[in-house]
């Protein structure tokens, strides 16, 4: 008997991770403008990488006017992807929320989606042929990336404690499910701006030669678990950017239940002028909180106001989603590719960070091709010419998928 339905799983893991909006049985219409925002955050990503890893440190200056608006707009990459991640999430757990919490599917797709997520993080930081090269000549396999906090696993956390508060909300049965989510992300803000705080101040005494090694938290824990939160390899720590997750969420659950409202002018303006708001005003308002905490002596130094580029960032997306909300209702977005490209940001992100980074095998075009050691022309083609075969695989993923079925198949078995 063929093992095919094992094959058609594992396909299906690596192809069809990326759930998409407008996959629900009702006839209600599809969001557009979130496929869009997933579209724009997953190219954003792509140029930043791979412009990144190739572009000479040298022209790496605020000097650069035109390096400066490339760092801003890449800044807003990460938030942007993990917000839309939150809303796409929450918009589909909340499709039929006077469901049980135990009988809803989303909910159990979305434990396995977490699992799912937290493996391929940790798979992608394999490097087979570097722990090859050091099982030849002997000396130790070191393991240290392995144990990386990214940003799958983050975005994997991320969605269990978007599960975590929506059981939370079913079992107290009180109040809107976005006021959860809300917070519960200013929760982990302010275990995040106390986090910076105290990196900051081990940074510096390292820096001064008063340690060697920062104290890494929890103190005395496994690398696995202090770059969760800090250590050494902590480059998308939960503490912080499974907040932007729990953002998201806290959208989706307001688009879900203003959805009838949520193509209207005003509620594009919403999104615009709020984000601005932020933006604007958000360091006056933690200066003040500061204030009032210092004054009662639980913080020092001003550890909301330093880390108010959080909610800068938050608002930046907001503006972002009410412009694309706007765009979805004046304008007919006409070409599929583009909305397919925010359909399929996971088997990108997997096969950026193989081609690029080489995941799993140790092989990739960064260091082996290029290291950060060409000038801006050559760099931005490059990130223009892997865009274009990202865009070409999405476009054909379909008999991609049928090949990769095929070439599975190869190996099937009979059952003795």
């Amino acid at each position: 008997m063929r093992n095919s339905r094992g094959i058609r799983i594992f396909a299906k893991i690596t192809f069809k991770m990326s759930e998409t909006i407008g996959s629900e049985s009702d006839k209600k219409p599809r969001l557009k403008f979130i496929d869009m925002a997933r579209s724009i955050a997953i190219l954003l990503m792509l140029e930043g990488h791979f412009t990144g890893s190739a572009l000479s440190n040298e022209y790496k200056s605020s000097e650069y006017f035109l390096y400066t608006v490339w760092e801003t707009i890449h800044g807003i990459t990460a938030p942007l992807f993990f917000t839309v991640t939150g809303l796409i999430f929450v918009y589909l757990l909340t499709a039929n929320n006077e469901i049980n919490f135990r009988k809803n599917i989303r909910v159990r797709k979305g434990f396995k989606r977490v699992i799912e997520l937290i493996f391929w993080g940790y798979l992608l930081q394999l490097k087979l042929w570097s722990m090859f090269k050091a099982y030849m000549a002997g000396s130790e396999i070191r393991l240290e990336r392995f144990f990386s906090f990214h940003v799958l696993q983050s975005i994997g956390v991320g969605i269990f404690l978007l599960l975590l508060v929506y059981g939370l909300y079913k079992w107290i049965n009180k109040g809107a499910l976005y006021w959860y989510y809300l917070a519960t992300a200013l929760l982990l803000y302010f275990c995040n701006a106390y986090l910076q705080n105290y990196v900051l101040i081990e940074e510096a005494m390292v820096a001064a030669r008063i340690k060697s090694n920062p104290d890494y938290l929890p103190i005395g824990a496994h690398p696995i678990i202090q770059n969760m939160i800090y250590g050494p390899h902590s480059s998308f720590g939960f503490v912080k950017f499974s907040g932007y997750v729990l953002l998201g969420g806290m959208l989706g659950s307001m688009i879900r239940i203003y959805e009838k409202n949520t193509l209207k002018l005003w509620f594009g303006l919403s999104f615009i002028l709020i984000g601005i708001f932020i933006n604007i005003s958000i360091q006056t308002i933690f200066h003040s909180i500061d204030h009032l905490t210092n004054y009662i002596g639980l913080t020092e130094n001003g550890v909301l106001r330093l880390n108010s580029t959080y909610f800068v960032r938050f608002g930046q997306v907001l503006a972002v989603l009410g412009i694309l909300i706007l765009i979805d209702k004046y304008m007919t977005i006409k070409s599929k590719l583009f909305l397919k490209i925010g359909q399929n940001t996971l088997p990108i992100y997997i096969l950026h960070s193989i081609i690029l980074y080489g995941g799993i095998l140790g092989i990739g075009l960064n260091p082996i091709v290029f290291n950060k050691n060409l000038p801006p022309m050559l760099a931005i083609s490059i990130s223009i010419f892997f865009i274009f075969v990202f865009v070409l695989m999405v476009k054909h993923i379909e008999p991609l998928e049928r090949f990769y079925l095929k070439f599975l198949n190869l190996f099937k078995f009979k059952k003795v």
